[in-house]
């Protein structure tokens, strides 16, 4: 029985991996296309992404519940057995690649996250620096200014 939880709690580790793979796929994809400032690809993978995510958060509540799970059953069990040979290191196998993917991953969010906030930075900068054309653009900071057109 917690050979088989073992194994189950191994392939939800497992694609979990392959939901990190994805998501830094995505990631990159996104990357570039704010690289290019490209607003129906931004939207559109932000979409994606943000579906993987919570594909992946419930997978990580599956895997927290079946964790749990083999804690108390382990628990309620006098002498526990030891793990089959096979069972953990299929186990020990899910878990390293998922640290391994998640790392990846994360070095990949930064990278975009980084590139998102420089690009507002920029934006931001441009509008109270040069102005916009009262038209387009109505923020609070150029109701103010001196020069601007109403």
């Amino acid at each position: 029985m917690q050979d088989e939880m073992i194994r189950n709690i191994a392939q939800l580790m497992t694609e979990q991996s392959a939901a990190y793979a994805s998501l830094e796929s995505l990631t990159t994809q996104l990357i570039a296309a704010l690289t290019r400032s490209e607003p129906n690809s931004i939207e559109s993978l932000s979409r994606a992404g943000e579906t993987e995510l919570f594909r992946m958060r419930s997978r990580l509540l599956e895997i927290t519940n079946a964790l749990t799970d083999f804690s108390d059953f382990r628990a309620r069990e006098a002498e526990p057995a030891p793990l089959d040979a096979e069972a953990r290191e299929k186990f020990e196998t899910a878990v390293s690649a998922l640290l391994q993917a998640a790392r990846a991953f994360s070095k990949t969010g930064r990278r975009a996250g980084s590139l998102a906030l420089g690009g507002s930075s920029f934006a931001a900068a441009g509008i109270q620096m040069c102005g916009v054309p009262p038209t387009t653009y109505r923020a609070p900071i150029l109701k103010y200014s001196t020069g601007a057109q109403r």
